[in-house]
């Protein structure tokens, strides 16, 4: 602005100069004089056209200085912020500054420039990968794998017995077969196959007090399991004590209605306590639910040969004769039959 100020002034003098040539009187004695550059006849909007030409250049020489300098070394900063690997063309992406508010000259020329980020250059060979959080895809409801063996649970651990004793029993290990019985029932008291199998094997190797006391806790976890109740009468008739037999196997009438070794075995329990009207009242219970089971027919036979009925012994062996038997209950029927037909001729 002092530069414009400046030419005005001058302009302003010249003119002066000029009203006041044109006033003084021409001395025609004297020798002419060399013209002055106000009377050149350069008119005047020549010298208004070159103020402005002058104003202007005044002015693009103040927004140069004021925008050079910002661009220089912004571009200077992106070229050495990035190293391009080996063996690939980087292809440099312009990055215009951002834009500002306009401030004085001075101003722009005192700013202080930015850096810009390494990633305004992007390699065409290498593109840029954004980072990511790796997480794992598990589906709905369901929980994550661990590595860390989870432990077995009390059920677990009774199955996993139970099975290495049912393997032992095949090796006929009888003993390694009730130890694993033992860990099953210590892993879950309340494990009936495991129960029923081992007091089975106590029967078998006359253990009865130990058969006795597995079944007692059993019907006690399990009072509607019909098979502790048979083995418990069987370990009663075999200690010397069917009246106790006979009693629990009465007890678990509703439950063992449905099965013909119950009938047997509830019959036979009261023939051996000295009961042989209970004896008989289970044998025909037990043939009206299974008319074809021979052994019932067996039983009747021989509890009234006792009671002297021989007629009715002799017509209940011969349906049994009739009905599939074991070579044993055959045998026995061929010779009460024929030993009563021989005494009857006689």
């Amino acid at each position: 602005m002092s530069l414009i100020n400046k030419v005005l002034r001058d302009l302003e003098a010249r003119e002066r100069d000029e009203q006041a040539s044109q006033s003084r009187p021409v001395l025609t004695d004297l020798r002419a004089a060399p013209e002055s550059p106000e009377r050149s006849g350069v008119p005047r909007a020549t010298w208004l056209l070159l103020a402005v030409a002058i104003v202007a250049i005044a002015v693009l020489v103040a927004w140069v200085v004021g925008r050079g300098p910002a661009r220089a070394p912004a571009a200077r900063v992106v070229h050495a912020s990035v190293a391009p690997p080996k063996g690939v063309r980087v292809a440099p992406v312009a990055v215009a500054p951002p834009k500002t508010k306009a401030s004085p000259a001075g101003a722009r020329a005192r700013s202080v420039v930015k850096p810009v980020p390494s990633r305004a250059f992007v390699s065409a060979a290498h593109p840029p990968i954004a980072p990511h959080r790796v997480t794992r895809r598990t589906r709905a409801g369901s929980a994550a794998i661990s590595r860390h063996r989870k432990p077995l649970t009390a059920v677990e651990q009774a199955q996993s017995a139970y099975r290495r004793a049912v393997q032992a029993l095949q090796a006929g290990d009888t003993a390694q077969a009730r130890a694993a019985l033992r860990a099953a029932l210590r892993a879950r008291p309340t494990s009936l196959r495991a129960a029923l199998l081992l007091a089975t094997l106590d029967i078998q190797g006359a253990h009865l007090r130990g058969a006795r006391h597995i079944l007692r806790t059993t019907l006690h976890a399990h009072p509607h399991a019909l098979p502790a109740v048979m083995l418990l009468a069987q370990v009663d008739l075999r200690r010397g004590r069917p009246a106790d037999a006979a009693r629990t196997l009465g007890r678990a009438q509703p439950l063992g209605a449905a099965s013909h070794s119950y009938w047997a075995l509830l019959a036979a329990s009261r023939l051996r306590a000295g009961d042989q009207a209970g004896a008989l009242s289970a044998y025909r219970s037990g043939l009206k639910r299974f008319p074809g089971d021979g052994s019932l027919w067996v039983g009747e036979g021989i509890v009234e040969s006792r009671r002297g009925h021989t007629r009715r012994a002799r017509l209940a062996w011969r349906q049994a004769s009739h009905c599939p038997l074991t070579p044993v209950l055959a045998r026995f029927v061929q010779a009460e039959l024929q030993g009563g037909g021989a005494a009857q001729k006689r």
